[in-house]
């Protein structure tokens, strides 16, 4: 005798299925249930934890070297307008010797500099690795690396001055009182680098931002404090040998 049978339905399993406010299922991996990947050259502004956070998720070493060498060249520039090199040297070859080597030195102190807070953060507990440090470093630059644009206007307006000693040429320029504001909104700029650098390593170490900054000033009182004084002194005794044999 056949009985009839009733087909069952496949069995689901405690398998939850979600939808999304338009009433569309929500699939693994699809684009309603994975967040936006950010822009790290925009969203570093305004997130740098979750900025930096997806670049040492993804790439650690992401424009790492390019990063630390336009940073390495923009510092230079606002250190030899006051120099005065422009006495004896064309603005052009200034910016190109700034290029060259800034951009070498930049990277080479991002290394050092990386190496000295993975070194001292490890005393207050830090888990990042050296490349995570250089990440952070690097992309918290960004701010200072879009000063470079400020370079444009000022060198057009006005040229040469820019790099003479003293105000010499500058207060006669009729484009003068444009000199402050530009130069102003370079140094809000590199306070937010600073700002960011903070936030950025605090993410990667896993640090609160009070203790990434404690990570810098351990930096700055083990190790810089007492090689300028070293540096110092070795300057001074080897300016009083000199003296004595002349």
């Amino acid at each position: 005798m056949w009985l009839a049978t009733k087909p069952v339905p496949p069995n689901l399993g405690s398998k939850t299925i979600e939808f999304d406010d338009s009433g569309q299922e929500v699939r693994p991996g699809s684009a309603h249930n994975t967040a936006a990947e950010l822009n790290p050259w925009v969203s570093i502004w305004t997130q740098p934890r979750a900025t930096i956070q997806q670049i040492v998720d993804s790439d650690p070493e992401q424009s790492v070297l390019i990063l630390a060498g336009i940073d390495g060249f923009v510092c230079p520039l606002d250190s030899v307008r006051d120099a005065g090199l422009g006495d004896g040297i064309p603005w052009f070859y200034i910016v190109l010797i700034c290029a060259l080597i800034g951009s070498l030195l930049g990277i080479a102190g991002l290394y050092v500099f990386s190496f000295l807070l993975h070194w001292t953060g490890k005393w207050l507990d830090g888990r990042a690795s050296q490349p995570l440090i250089r990440a952070a470093g690097a992309w918290s630059q960004v701010p200072i690396i879009w000063g470079l644009l400020l370079w444009v206007p000022l060198i057009a307006l006005f040229g040469q001055d820019l790099f003479r000693s003293g105000s010499f040429g500058l207060e006669s320029n009729p484009f003068f009182s444009y000199l402050v504001p530009i130069t102003s909104i370079g140094i809000v700029l590199g306070v937010w680098s600073l700002v960011l650098s903070l936030h950025c390593l605090a993410q990667v170490q896993g640090f609160s931002v009070w203790k990434a900054l404690g990570n810098y000033v351990l930096v700055i009182a083990v190790v810089v404090i007492p090689v300028t004084i070293i540096f110092v002194i070795f300057l001074t005794m080897l300016g009083i040998a000199g003296s004595s044999l002349m």
